[in-house]
């Protein structure tokens, strides 16, 4: 629709509901005189009632009812008639006042029948009165529209939507480069094939030193060496204290002869050696060991990020879905709203 016309139709609606708040005034202000009038005239034959002298050839028991009853009819519909101010007022009070005459009409009417039948009157030209009010008033009502409303829900939607299509964009692109990051997958078997091979090697020095140190054990044992306790329990202590290892073999060596000189003689040649290069196989071990882990855990956030954003991506379509949905629906709200109004403008014309 061409914005001038919106415009137009915009500013009529406005204009028309500024006409309908001042007939509504003038028609609220009419009826509410008409009202307190009625209202005037029951009071005060609601006062004549309640002065009235009944007559004098009553029943003594029926008079004494009829004088009872009179006392809380006249109480009672003198209060709920002070409370009513308004058409509104009145409305909602009607059914209070048709029960009213249930209740205290039968005793009262034996009696003060001219009265009380004066009072119904005036009571039902009260039940005609608000039927007429309200009757003029369907007649102004216009159309429950708000065409302003709607246009800010509208525009509400859409900067959602925008906002939404802007975090989705971003997010599929996201996915996007973090599918084209390689996973590593070639380096991560070639660093687990060396960080196997370099297991192997570390276990075949550990058991060769291990095995040269365990023939020096039955000798030590002989010899009842305190410091000596620690290597007889486990050979490792060779591997895990070389030094103070290496410093008892050349302490017991002289006292040493056949197999365990032997052994002792490749200890003192090789041991070094061997536990250098043994050091160095740790080494390389843990720095494999170390990168295999970062590669492991980047390939493990990286499926983890992709796994938030893939569910993200789920959620903002459907948030998406939603609200296209939403904005659909509104328009075609404007649509009719617009219609309406287009409607009023011909019969403004007419």
């Amino acid at each position: 629709m061409i914005i001038v016309e919106l415009e137009k139709l915009l500013k009529l609606h406005e204009e028309l509901k500024a006409r309908h708040e001042e007939k509504l005034k003038k028609l609220t202000e009419e009826y509410s005189r008409r009202l307190d009038l009625l209202i005037h005239d029951i009071l005060t034959s609601l006062d004549e009632l309640s002065k009235k002298e009944p007559p004098g050839n009553v029943d003594p028991h029926l008079l004494k009812i009829a004088l009872r009853e009179r006392k809380a009819y006249v109480s009672t519909l003198r209060r709920i008639l002070e409370s009513v101010s308004s058409m509104d007022d009145l409305g909602r009070k009607l059914r209070e006042l048709s029960k009213l005459h249930v209740g205290h009409g039968r005793y009262l009417l034996a009696i003060f029948e001219k009265d009380v039948y004066k009072i119904n009157r005036l009571l039902k030209e009260l039940g005609e009165l608000y039927t007429e009010y309200s009757a003029e008033i369907a007649k102004l009502k216009l159309p429950e529209v708000d065409p302003n409303g709607t246009i800010e829900e509208i525009e509400k939607t859409k900067a959602e939507i925008r906002e939404l299509e802007e975090e989705l964009e971003k997010t599929k692109k996201r996915i996007s480069e973090l599918e084209m990051i390689p996973v590593n997958k070639d380096e991560l078997e070639r660093i687990s094939s060396e960080r196997e091979s370099l297991e192997v090697k570390a276990r075949t020095l550990e058991t060769e030193i291990r095995s040269k140190a365990s023939k020096l054990q039955k000798p030590l044992k002989r010899m009842r060496l305190p410091e000596a306790a620690q290597f007889l329990k486990d050979s490792s202590y060779a591997i895990e204290n070389p030094e103070e290892f290496l410093e008892l073999v050349k302490r017991i060596y002289p006292n040493l002869d056949g197999k365990s000189r032997k052994a002792a003689d490749w200890i003192l040649k090789n041991f070094s050696a061997k536990m250098k290069e043994l050091e160095k196989v740790r080494a390389e071990l843990s720095r494999i060991n170390l990168r295999e882990a970062e590669l492991r855990s980047s390939s493990s956030e990286k499926l983890r990020e992709l796994e938030e954003l893939k569910r993200r991506t789920i959620e903002l379509e459907d948030k998406l879905k939603k609200l296209h949905n939403r904005l659909k629906s509104l328009e075609g709200k404007l649509e009719k709203e617009l219609e309406i109004l287009k409607q009023l403008a011909r019969e403004q014309q007419a």
